[in-house]
């Protein structure tokens, strides 16, 4: 028996009388990567779920189409897709059997596959006469909506019917009706907060209840009871105008009874169910579905955001504070993450470091989802042709224990080759081991201990305070050498007064007792948002200095922006200052431009955080100590996580 025996136990759905083969729910997401722009699911999306069922997941739930199931126009702007597929054709029979070979071949492997349903009224009508937000937060654009007549609520429904119908007849087990965060015109529906209406539908929680289940109650009717209807709602709101309360949570199992079969109980506003390390509870939102649970219903609860740690998870199941565990990020990070649970490999969990680029990379990328801790991401489908099989065994070094480094080796060492790293310190995990100083940075700490530790307990031969030389490697014979010896700090000549009150950032980690109370981070990127957080929370008033017109240009802004936005303007003596050049520095401070004025800010202390450039002739001095010689990670360019992960992971692979 598995350690995670209840994770792999059945599950029974009772009003539905559907079995779900296990406890582990793929929550909604597509990566944009699986998909083209054909308006039926794409043979990559095929082979991608199919994996999921595959390696685990007993219910899926995907992207598929917009909320009438009709394709999206074509268009050559630069749409954010936000990691979710939408807008495939559902009613054109060209595309039917490519609906129904998704549904099959998940069906395969014995899992169940729902398909994401918003419901929509026509433009410019909602629930009410109220103001309709778009979230996330960073992209609101409130507008007021008419209130849709009860003729029109009803016909609103007949076309999710119909969609309903379409989705039975290819295959698919059932919906997911999307009505958290008071999006959509069911979550708008059930909001105190946007439901203002004074009829029937309005009013009190029984009626503000009345046109989800209508919908819900008509989905039935035209697909029957064993069409499995997931709802995901706001588990708790607890916001001025939400006023949803865990009650309210209670009160909504107890009416759903024989129409919602499985509630997915969410957070109260879209961009927080992105956990990041500001919030110490891995699973902050755990409770809402514990809360569900002690209603007295049929419904089965779906426990959602944080969920990767499978002995948490097992616990949830067994304390009955949850019937299903749903990830997203998780599967992401690990596809293969239900066979390492059942081959008792769960210290093979690849932790998630929560950044959210398998959302959108950055505010300035095209349409693109990757993972940073997941360099096969992306890959997948096509690994096999790119990677070498049975390769010569060749004696590779490595030089340096970085991310990148590390996984060189250990992806050459999967490969069989006879593999030696090199680390001039005395640990691995290069500039890790700096960028998770913080106590917010838990999570990307998770992944380096991980790293580490993998690292650590592989059959990789370890130099540890050893500083590899050219000369010495080409003694050692080596067939190839992969230097990942990283960069050096960018100090312009402005700052290079050998003042004592001017350090780096990896410095001011490493000495803090360097640090003043009155600090000026100079760069606005991710790391000098961090670094200006982290002494602002020891108690430095901090002031952030960027030349250009935002922080970190380079974030995803989907959710993740967000998070850190909220984060700063909580701070007190916290400070930001764009679009703004440093003129000079003094004992005292910073002579600053912003917008042609001038200005002067105090600082005991001035932390340089501009970003790291490599020493291509430090580089290059390995050229010639074997035959073949790579280069990986910031030795090469400025490096992510993600890129750094991903040409280790290529190079070490291909050799």
């Amino acid at each position: 028996m598995s350690k995670y025996s209840k994770m792999f136990s059945p599950l029974l759905l009772p009003d539905a009388g559907v079995i779900l083969k296990n406890r582990m729910e793929v929550a909604p997401s597509s990566p944009v990567f699986i998909q083209g722009p054909e308006p039926y699911p794409a043979e990559r999306m095929i082979r991608h779920y199919a994996h999921l069922a595959e390696t685990g997941a007993g219910l899926i739930t995907v992207h598929l189409i917009t909320w009438d199931g009709k394709p999206l126009p074509a268009t050559t702007e630069n749409v954010v897709l936000s990691g979710h597929l939408a807008g495939m054709d559902l009613f054109d029979t060209r595309c039917s059997h490519y609906f129904a070979q998704l549904a099959e071949a998940v069906h395969f492997y014995g899992s169940k596959i729902i398909v994401r349903v918003t419901v929509h009224g026509p433009d410019g009508y909602g629930i009410a006469n109220t103001p309709s937000r778009y979230i996330p937060h960073n992209m609101t654009h409130p507008h007021m909506e008419k209130e849709m007549t009860k003729e029109m609520l009803e016909e609103s429904v007949a076309q999710l019917v119909k969609v309903c119908k379409k989705l039975k007849e290819y295959g698919f087990d059932g919906v997911f009706l999307h009505a958290a965060y008071r999006m959509t015109l069911l979550g708008r529906a059930l909001s105190p907060a946007d439901n203002k209406r004074t009829d029937e539908f309005g009013g009190s929680l029984e009626n503000r209840c009345r046109f989800p289940f209508y919908a819900c109650d008509e989905i039935k009717k035209a697909c029957g009871k064993d069409f499995i209807i997931e709802m995901s709602i706001s588990g708790e709101d607890p916001t001025e105008e939400g006023k949803w309360t865990l009650d309210d949570t209670v009160r909504f199992m107890e009416m759903a009874q024989g129409k919602v079969d499985i509630l997915q109980p969410r957070v109260w506003e879209i961009d927080h169910t992105s956990i990041i390390g500001y919030d110490p509870n891995p699973r902050p939102f755990a409770y809402m579905a514990a809360a569900a649970k002690k209603a007295n219903s049929t419904v089965v609860v779906s426990a959602v955001n944080g969920f990767l740690d499978p002995d948490a998870s097992e616990a949830t199941l067994e304390n009955d504070e949850a019937d299903l565990i749903a990830m997203a990020r998780g599967w992401i990070c690990n596809p293969d993450y239900g066979t390492k649970l059942l081959n008792d490999k769960a210290d093979e969990i690849v932790p998630c470091i929560r950044c959210n680029k398998c959302l959108l990379a950055s505010n300035d990328a095209i349409p693109v989802s990757v993972c940073s801790v997941n360099p096969r991401f992306c890959l997948e489908d096509r690994l096999d042709s790119m990677i070498p099989k049975n390769p010569i065994k060749r004696k590779v070094a490595v030089v340096g224990g970085g991310p990148a480094g590390m996984e060189a080796a250990l992806s050459a060492l999967e490969q069989g080759h006879d593999v030696t790293l090199y680390e001039k310190s005395d640990s691995l995990g290069g500039l890790l081991k700096i960028a998770t100083v913080a106590d917010f940075k838990w999570p990307l700490r998770d992944f380096k201990n991980y790293l580490v530790n993998k690292t650590l307990k592989s059959d990789v031969k370890l130099c540890l305070n050893t500083e590899a030389t050219p000369e010495g490697l080409k003694k050692e014979g080596y067939d190839v050498v992969i230097t990942a010896i990283g960069a050096h700090p960018i100090i312009p000549p402005a700052f290079r007064t050998g003042g004592k009150n001017v350090i780096t950032a990896a410095e001011a980690y490493l000495h803090p007792e360097k640090v003043g109370k009155k600090v000026v981070v100079v760069g606005g990127g991710e790391v000098g948002v961090e670094t200006a957080l982290y002494f602002n929370g020891l108690g430095s008033e901090t002031t952030i200095i960027e030349m250009q017109e935002m922080l970190m240009p380079l974030t995803s802004f989907e959710h993740y922006y967000y998070m850190i936005e909220c984060e700063w303007e909580s701070r007190d003596h916290f400070h930001i200052m764009v679009n703004t050049a440093v003129n000079a520095v003094t004992e005292n401070g910073v002579e600053c431009t912003t917008d042609g004025e001038k200005s002067f800010v105090e600082a005991d202390t001035i932390i340089l955080s501009i970003g790291y450039k490599p020493d291509v002739n430090e580089v290059m001095a390995f050229a010639d100590s074997a035959t073949r010689f790579f280069q990986v990670g910031d030795c090469l360019k400025a490096r992510s996580v993600q890129t750094a992960m991903r040409e280790g992971f290529s190079v070490g692979s291909t050799l």
